[in-house]
């Protein structure tokens, strides 16, 4: 007895399942893997084709569409980005006032209020809560912790 899942249709399969898989994965590749299993598939519907056969069309399938249609795809497909020069999408906060929500000082512990949430904080000098203080840069390093100062 034959099985249900003939060789065409475990390669026709395989395609569709990495292209739907290349809407999880970022890089773009693994669409083309999926178009050297269709290749293969459509293949096995007009000539009968040794597994080694198989295995060898998938792999030239699979680098052809990558060499031929990835430049022309990533056209297609390449998103874009709008600029804007509105003060809230910048990416750092360079001379943004806040309010002080824990007193800073040059040890850590010190926390700002900016944009809704607390941010850890360090300074030169002490500044006392409910006072104002400016971003200066990132403190130590770290993208979670600002150097502020009094404006």
């Amino acid at each position: 007895m034959e099985s249900i899942f003939s060789a065409w249709l475990i390669w026709f399969l395989c395609g569709v399942g990495l292209a739907f898989l290349e809407l999880l994965m970022p890089g773009f590749v693994v669409l083309f893997m999926g178009i050297g299993c269709l290749v293969v598939s459509g293949l096995l519907l007009l000539w009968p084709l040794t597994l080694t056969q198989q295995f060898l069309v998938f792999i030239a399938a699979t680098i052809a569409s990558i060499v031929f249609l990835r430049k022309w795809l990533m056209r297609i497909f390449k998103g874009r980005s709008m600029t804007r020069s509105e003060p809230d999408f910048d990416d750092f906060p360079e001379g943004a006032l806040v309010k002080v929500a824990r007193p800073v000082s040059s040890r850590p512990g010190g926390r700002i209020e900016f944009r809704g949430s607390l941010w850890d904080a360090v300074a030169d000098e002490e500044i006392g809560v409910g006072e104002t203080a400016k971003i200066i840069r990132y403190a130590g390093g770290s993208r979670q912790a600002y150097f502020v100062q009094k404006p």
